[in-house]
């Protein structure tokens, strides 16, 4: 069934030259399509790219994960850990808690991300949280899905391949 998926995105995914949003294609071009390489597991390294490119200080991670720990331990030792921050908010995968929290978070910014892990293990769930009024710009890469809530941007999602 994830083949299937993964054949059902790759035929519906663009890559940076299907990407019309200025925010959108320098974060695809120079974050995620960014040559370095932290983790052979995909949507691990999407999540580096993305605390590289962002430049993240602080990380809520709301289901602990030990590779993770250890990769930001070793790539950005400055990075701390806090349950408290809304910039960045790591999610393992779509659940009640995560539904919770985004229902429940007011405090939720202009530059608060939130990333998923393995968004395609609940894609009904992936589909409906796109659509929530306060998520504006939402990023499908097929390993992970990356949130948005940039009051200035129109509402679109978009499918990347990596």
């Amino acid at each position: 069934m994830l083949f299937l998926n993964y054949l059902k995105f790759l035929l519906s995914a663009t890559n940076q030259h299907g990407v019309h949003s200025p925010f959108v294609y320098a974060f695809v071009t120079k974050g995620i399509y960014a040559k370095q390489k932290y983790s052979v597991q995909k949507s691990l390294n999407i999540l580096m790219k993305i605390v590289s490119y962002f430049g993240i200080t602080e990380m809520n991670m709301q289901h602990e994960n030990k590779v993770l720990s250890e990769l930001i331990a070793k790539h950005f030792p400055k990075i701390k850990p806090s349950k408290n921050t809304t910039a960045f908010i790591y999610f393992s995968a779509i659940d009640d808690s995560l539904l919770k929290f985004l229902a429940q978070k007011n405090s939720l910014h202009n530059d608060s991300i939130v990333y998923i892990d393995a968004i395609y293990q609940n894609k009904k769930a992936w589909e409906d949280l796109i659509l929530m009024e306060k998520i504006t710009v939402s990023i499908d890469l097929f390993y992970g899905g990356v949130l948005f809530f940039r009051r200035e941007q129109v509402k679109e999602h978009f499918k990347i391949r990596i």
